[in-house]
């Protein structure tokens, strides 16, 4: 099982028995490539191949996640399972020289207005959020589909992000990022949807004790926390409170939770509904949550069952679909997938 960063977005790991990751990583020559970045995807764990080529990585933790091999000039490998093998022989490929040609339409746009919504529905409007900065702006290609009211970006780079209110340095790599308008805009408050997706890695450049407390901060409240909430039925008034409509209902009869192997099923209560005859039965399911008893959120289950992990990270978040406070969380609120809270509020 295998997926990408994702905003709705974007993780999911498995608890397990430590277990080392290692390899051998080589041109199409069989030449040893030196200096190969080498990491898990969405953590802050990984390495960098040797003059033999050879890595190894070793966790404390299992990640259902992927293996991304990364060099300059080379093809991205991407390993679904990094656990399928006890040893990995890689072999890149040249990149090709694709220099794609930037056709200028005029969509009634500036450059200025485009980055401006980009960087509010890709790093936030949170604290966090505006406290981010993209280092290398000039790798962005933005378009407009004025058809389709649609905002689309492209990188042909990671995106470099520092985020100096949690400590981190993120490398962003986007696979599709959109924003769908209501109508010809590029305004924020006539956005109907946003979405990107893509791989990342985290590097802790903290350097005070207050970031560290903000990681802290981010958490609680968040998708993750609202996730480990479910899987342990530990809602309570201080914490997360579910409402059906405009009435709180006992959260822990909603969601039916089973353990499978090293993580947990969460089956939905809702109802499946038909659009129209020509479309199958879709699943629905509509709640609101207050947490802390100040910050209100709706979320939107368009799967009756997901999985989650220990740590609170979750899959299928494309059909999991966030409004009000855990909506405004973007690249600016996450944490590494292996980012555990180290007190409680």
């Amino acid at each position: 099982m295998r997926f990408l960063t994702l905003v709705f977005s974007f993780f999911f790991t498995i608890l397990s028995i430590a277990q080392n990751i290692e390899g051998k990583v080589s041109n199409q020559y069989g030449k040893p490539l030196n200096g190969v970045s080498v990491y898990l995807d969405g953590t802050s764990i990984g390495t960098s191949t040797n003059e033999e080529g050879y890595f190894k990585i070793t966790a404390t933790t299992k990640f259902n996640t992927s293996l991304i091999v990364r060099f300059m000039g080379y093809e991205d490998v991407l390993i679904s399972n990094p656990y399928q093998a006890k040893f990995f022989d890689i072999t890149m490929a040249v990149k090709e020289n694709e220099i794609e040609a930037v056709t200028i339409v005029d969509d009634g746009f500036s450059r200025k207005s485009k980055l401006e919504i980009f960087r509010k529905q890709f790093l936030g409007t949170t604290k966090a959020g505006k406290q981010c900065k993209i280092l290398n702006e000039d790798a962005l290609v933005l378009e407009y589909d004025k058809k389709q009211n649609m905002f689309i970006a492209k990188s042909y780079e990671p995106i470099q992000i520092e985020n100096a209110y949690l400590g981190y340095k993120i490398e962003f790599d986007i696979y599709d990022f959109y924003i769908k308008f209501g109508r010809k805009s590029i305004s924020e408050h006539d956005v109907v949807q946003s979405m990107f997706l893509g791989t990342s890695k985290y590097y802790d450049t903290s350097t005070k004790e207050i970031q560290r407390k903000n990681r802290n901060k981010v958490y609680f409240g968040s998708q993750m926390h609202l996730f480990k909430t479910i899987i342990t039925q530990n809602w309570d008034a201080k914490s997360f409170v579910l409402y059906q409509g405009s009435f709180p209902v006992i959260g822990k009869d909603y969601f039916e939770i089973t353990q499978e192997n090293d993580f947990y099923k969460v089956k939905v209560t809702g109802n499946y509904m038909k659009t129209n005859e020509l479309t199958t039965n879709r699943f629905f399911a509509a709640y609101n949550l207050l947490y802390n008893k100040t910050n209100q959120s709706k979320i939107v289950f368009n799967t009756d069952e997901f999985f989650v992990d220990t740590f609170g990270n979750n899959t299928h978040r494309d059909q999991i679909i966030f409004g009000g406070d855990l909506g405004t969380q973007k690249i600016g609120n996450m944490l590494p997938l292996n980012f555990e809270p180290t007190d409680a509020e």
